[in-house]
């Protein structure tokens, strides 16, 4: 079995989970006119399932890590920017008592 074929059967089988879970959602409302309980369960794994099979925490993860990243750098600038801006003002101080 090549990995082709198994990220494939993956895929279809997430698609396929979400794709009940959302007529179960249907069915149990026309019938019942609510949504019970047990299904809103289903509902929840799939997407749990599907999340899973489709990287979608891999994703946020390197998402938050890039944020973390960039805000990072934007401190260490507001860092850098106080720090110039305190040897200019000490500078200014120098230059009019002389």
């Amino acid at each position: 079995m090549t990995q082709d074929l198994k990220d494939r059967i993956q895929y279809g089988s997430a698609v396929a989970m979400i794709a009940s879970s959302i007529a179960l959602a249907f069915a149990s409302f026309a019938v019942l006119h609510l949504v019970h309980s047990t299904v809103l369960a289903f509902v929840g794994e799939a997407v749990g399932f599907a999340s899973a099979v489709f990287g979608l925490s891999v994703f946020a993860r390197s998402k938050s890590r890039e944020l973390n990243r960039r805000f990072g750098q934007l401190e260490q600038n507001i860092h850098a920017n106080r720090e110039s801006a305190s040897n200019l003002d000490y500078q200014q101080q120098n230059d009019a008592q002389l």
